[in-house]
């Protein structure tokens, strides 16, 4: 292998398994807590252009982006997606918010992103690589053998004339984020529940010759399901729905091979969006189209035997809401930290159990929501086709117009609803305040430095707020200093603590601490524990210390 970076670790505990986004984050999130994976792919190269899948990038990934100081980068490449409107027969008739500066659990970053996968992945490849971990293209895994005590994974040669041969490695943990087809989740036997639905889906990149549409999403509800348009960068747009009856019927027509993303003949394309589209430009270039089949399956597992599944080798689901990558990325940070801060000896094993009790409940839900959503937007029951043709989108305008439904639509697509209560990382009981052990920490912007608190977490590892309150309090309290020493010694590693003077007032109520309060932070944004700030509190709180619980 190449050096790595200074202060990483080389000692190959961990292997990564895909290169896509959820397998790139993972690596970037064990590099930020100084542990180096090795990383491998049995694709021959980053995902091209023309098989970019994934295009929606919510508020929650920005955020995990943000810590590795990518966010930005990624933002520079994509088209910011403020709202989606909703039409009928050609017209406007609802608009629903992806940005909203004053939701319900604040963020930096109040849209949505539309940037292709292939961007996407090209960023995070680069940011490993300047963290001196390159990804080994052209190795798939043939098979993999847990013992108890590591994981001993089978790989096949390299690609490309390289010289690497077939051979065997040897891992303490594996991350398996090989896609819907993991090999890693079949040869461990782990199930995949779930089915594929009737309908087909089609994806395509277009770009229009006149009367593009306006940089938002389009959503047209049909008597057939929907169907939608999304830029995704210099005039370039991807189309999407759910194939109306007499495309492609029974599979073939129009179809010109067998992949799972079959290609679709431009000609099939243009009939198809001159019959359903409505007024929403005049097409142009058809750059690549496909159909494909909408499944909803989610493993047994997301763990066994020091192999974790993130990302479509753990779930898979139809579109609806653009939360498939999301959801992968997810998994991706709240495993890296727990696996880098055990493989440092900083946090006892048992923590890795906590990814499973953390995330698969996430899954759940999004699958049976995105399940429910879809169902609505496609059964082809007379009474439904009516209702959705005639009355949804009636329904709809009525409601964006309330911020409580705008509030609750950002929430639900950008995934800043997600929290662990309850969790055995978190520290136990109701807790007290604003925020809860386990909830998502809200960002908050700081007067002083023109940044964000959540700022101090991009170093990786927990950080501790000391809220000095917005009202003086009777309780004596310590100063750093003294919070530090109570940390000492009851946790592996130093615990930055952090003040947050009374004169950052907005950053007072975003955490609810009007009187001094501590937060203690996980690296990946959620609240760990809170409570008071006096000299006892350290001492007496023993759930605040979450790695030992």
């Amino acid at each position: 292998m190449e050096a790595a970076a200074p202060g990483a670790r080389t000692d190959g505990r961990v292997l990564v398994v895909g290169a896509g986004p959820s397998g790139l984050v993972a690596a970037l999130e064990l590099a930020r807590h100084r542990v180096r994976a090795r990383v491998v792919d049995r694709r021959a190269g980053p995902v091209p252009a023309e098989q970019s899948r994934a295009t929606i990038v919510h508020a929650r990934t920005l955020e995990v982006l943000d810590r590795f100081g990518l966010a930005e980068r990624l933002l520079a490449r994509g088209v910011p997606i403020t709202r989606v409107e909703v039409r009928e027969r050609g017209r406007p008739t609802a608009h629903l918010p992806l940005a909203d500066a004053g939701v319900e659990g604040r963020t930096r970053f109040p849209c949505a992103l539309s940037v292709a996968q292939s961007e996407t992945e090209r960023i995070l490849v680069a940011a490993l690589a300047e963290r001196g971990v390159p990804v080994e293209w052209g190795r798939p895994v043939t098979d993999v053998v847990p013992d108890g005590h590591g994981v001993t994974v089978r790989l096949g040669g390299g690609d490309g004339g390289d010289g690497r041969r077939a051979g065997t490695v040897r891992a303490r943990w594996v991350v398996a984020a090989d896609g819907a087809a993991s090999t890693v989740r079949r040869r461990l036997g782990i199930g995949f529940t779930g089915g594929t639905y009737p309908q087909r889906g089609l994806l395509a990149d277009v770009t229009f010759a006149a009367d593009a549409p306006p940089p938002r999403l389009r959503l047209t509800l049909t008597r057939g399901g929907f169907v939608g348009v999304l830029p995704i960068g210099p005039d370039r747009y991807r189309l999407f729905g759910a194939v109306p009856p007499g495309l492609a019927p029974g599979g073939t027509a129009g179809v010109v091979s067998h992949d799972p993303y079959q290609r679709l003949d431009a000609r099939e394309l243009r009939r198809w969006y001159d019959g359903w589209f409505g007024a929403a430009g005049t097409l142009d270039e058809v750059v690549w189209a496909s159909l494909f089949r909408f499944h909803s399956r989610i493993a047994d597992r997301f763990a066994r035997d020091g192999v974790f599944l993130v990302g479509d080798a753990a779930h898979v689901h139809n579109p609806a809401g653009g939360q498939g990558l999301n959801l992968g990325v997810g998994d991706a940070a709240n495993l890296g930290w727990k696996l880098a801060l055990v493989a440092r000896g900083e946090a006892p094993p048992g923590l890795l159990g906590s990814y499973e009790a953390e995330r698969r409940p996430v899954a759940r839900a999004i699958t049976r929501n995105t399940d429910r959503g879809f169902r609505l937007e496609t059964t082809a029951h007379p009474v439904a086709v009516w209702l959705r043709s005639h009355v949804a989108v009636r329904l709809i305008a009525v409601a964006s117009r309330w911020p409580p439904v705008r509030r609750t639509v950002f929430r639900t697509l950008s995934q800043t609803w997600i929290g662990y209560r309850g969790s055995p990382a978190v520290a136990r009981g109701r807790g007290r305040g604003v925020l809860r052990p386990g909830d998502r920490a809200p960002h908050a912007p700081l007067a002083a430095t023109g940044g964000g608190l959540l700022d101090v977490l991009r170093p990786g590892g927990p950080h501790l707020l000391a809220f000095e309150g917005l009202r003086p309090s009777a309780a004596a309290r310590q100063d750093a200093a003294a919070l530090g020493a109570a940390l000492a010694g009851r946790y592996a590693a130093a615990v930055p603590v952090h003040v947050v003077p009374r004169s950052e007032r907005a950053a007072h109520e975003a955490y609810g601490a009007r009187r001094a309060r501590l937060v203690l932070l996980r690296p990946d944004g959620h609240v760990a524990w809170a409570g008071p700030w006096t000299p006892r509190t350290l001492a007496t709180e023993s759930g605040a210390y979450w790695y030992f619980v």
